[in-house]
């Protein structure tokens, strides 16, 4: 089964939420609402789109959009990855495409820590999908 992603459901669960402390349907909040939206661009959708009469107090509130759609995929990611026993194929050490994968991330499910190739920063890694750096790992072999 693939990885979980944003979806309808997701996005009105969230509208619900926001909509509580708004005078405006939660329809018409996650119509509106699109991907990695902030809640002036959100309240700026839904001004053009449905003349709503937003506030800054509305425009606060509608900023908490993207946070609670992100956490309903992260929180669907948890369950897939428990219910389908999803595990990391790759050792610590292999060689990617992106870098070399120096761990599992502890708050992102499902992904690896990459150490981008050249990066001498401490600390910093790229979060890799597992199923997109197997792939990189799978493309590398065969090129070789």
């Amino acid at each position: 089964m693939a990885r979980p992603t944003v979806n309808d459901a997701m996005i009105l669960e969230a509208a619900n939420e926001v909509a509580k402390n708004l005078q405006i349907d939660a329809e018409i909040i996650a119509e509106a609402y699109e991907l990695h939206m902030d809640g002036y661009a959100l309240a700026k959708q839904l001004d053009d789109r449905y003349y709503c009469d937003i506030t800054t107090r509305d425009v606060e509130e509608l900023d908490a959009m993207d946070t609670l759609v992100r956490q309903a995929v992260e929180r669907a990611e948890k369950e897939w990855v428990e219910r389908e026993g999803i595990a990391p194929k790759l050792a610590v050490g292999t060689e990617i495409k992106r870098g070399v994968i120096a761990g599992v991330s502890e708050y992102s499910p499902a992904r690896y820590k990459v150490k981008e190739h050249g990066c001498t920063r401490e600390g910093r890694h790229l979060l890799v999908l597992f199923e997109d750096a197997e792939s990189e790992a799978a493309r590398m072999a065969s090129a070789a």
